[in-house]
């Protein structure tokens, strides 16, 4: 069962790169690790430290593709070095319905409809963005077992 829970966060900074696909996994896991692996390259090239595992920020919603922001946390004096395709941003300071996925990635909408209909009967309101921490490293951990951190901005 899935663990709710109702936080405040800090505003942080992040770089990255966005992207647009369909929503097969398939497709989703190779556009987003292509994209990770660019920011990476693009960070090291400039000397820049990346603060956490990898993330992906979501401010819009459409059933048929899927817009997202492939990045990293890092310090705002490194935010400040983002140029080109690598961009940067800062995700909102605020309460957030917090939750963690456990298990395939191509099992996250199932939980994501599972959350909304948490939201729905604690009559909350969602904002935006959502945003993901992938807190394993799928080369290493079990499919199972991949734990995917979920930040949800409330209105």
């Amino acid at each position: 069962m899935t663990d709710y829970q109702l936080k405040d966060v800090t505003e942080k900074d992040y770089i990255y790169i966005e992207r647009t696909c369909s929503m097969d996994p398939e497709v989703v896991g190779k556009t987003m690790g292509e994209a990770f692996g660019a920011v990476v390259s693009f960070a090291s090239e400039h000397g820049i430290a990346l603060d956490s595992q990898p993330i992906s920020v979501y401010h819009t919603y459409d059933p048929k593709t899927l817009t997202f922001r492939a990045g990293f946390f890092v310090k705002p004096e490194d935010a400040a070095k983002a140029s080109g395709e690598v961009q940067a941003d800062k995700t909102p300071s605020g309460q957030v319905l917090f939750l963690t996925h456990v298990g395939p990635y191509s099992e996250l909408r199932t939980t994501y409809g599972e959350a909304m209909a948490y939201i729905e009967r604690n009559g909350l309101k969602i904002g935006a963005p959502t945003w993901e921490v992938y807190v394993d490293d799928p080369d290493r951990t079990p499919e199972s077992e991949l734990r995917t951190e979920i930040f949800m901005a409330l209105a």
